[in-house]
């Protein structure tokens, strides 16, 4: 049963802008999620051809309309409107209130509070909008960089999960961080 939510489709910073995935956005996967520097770490891609590409962003819609996910692609506006990479709420179960995030930003605009911003902004649309309880993320734990990222964002490490991620046949230990909405102001 799906609580009495707000389902948000563009929220900002001032800075920083997440804005609710698009049809239109297939090309700007395909072009990113077929780097090995950027899915080292990720479920998904390489992205090989476009149309693969398509797809998975005709499934991310189709996992909003059903309240299951929520894919975002995070930009920036000035000095003109710039795709730097994408921020999801997903694996949403509604009875116990929580999901998990994810994140990915081009190589070029790491380090630059991009990251941390997204998170930021997701952690409003979760606990205010979507009356989420917890957000967790599933992190490689040779993945120091994101394992950083949701620190410096308020996500505390809980444990570790055994060979727990498959990425390109091999497994890799994972470390669930958690932010509960009573850790939010």
């Amino acid at each position: 049963m799906i609580p009495e939510i707000e389902v948000i489709e563009e929220i900002n910073d001032g800075t920083v802008y997440l804005r609710k995935i698009t049809k239109n956005d297939s090309e700007f996967f395909f072009n990113n999620l077929n780097k090995k520097d950027l899915i080292t770490y990720l479920s998904l891609g390489p992205l090989n051809t476009l149309e693969k590409s398509k797809r998975l962003v005709r499934s991310y819609i189709k996992y909003w309309e059903h309240y299951a996910q929520y894919n975002y692609i995070i930009e920036l506006r000035e000095p003109q409107v710039s795709k730097v990479g994408s921020v999801s709420i997903w694996n949403v179960n509604w009875r116990h209130n929580r999901a998990e995030v994810g994140i990915w930003i081009k190589k070029l605009n790491w380090n630059k509070g991009y990251g941390r911003k997204s998170l930021n902004l997701i952690k409003i649309i979760a606990f205010n909008h979507l009356k989420l309880n917890r957000l967790e993320a599933h992190i490689a734990s040779d993945n120091q960089n994101s394992i950083h990222l949701f620190g410096k964002c308020g996500f505390k490490q809980e444990g570790i999960l055994k060979k727990y991620l498959n990425f390109h046949g091999t497994y890799h230990d994972a470390v669930v961080l958690a932010y509960l909405k009573t850790n939010f102001c």
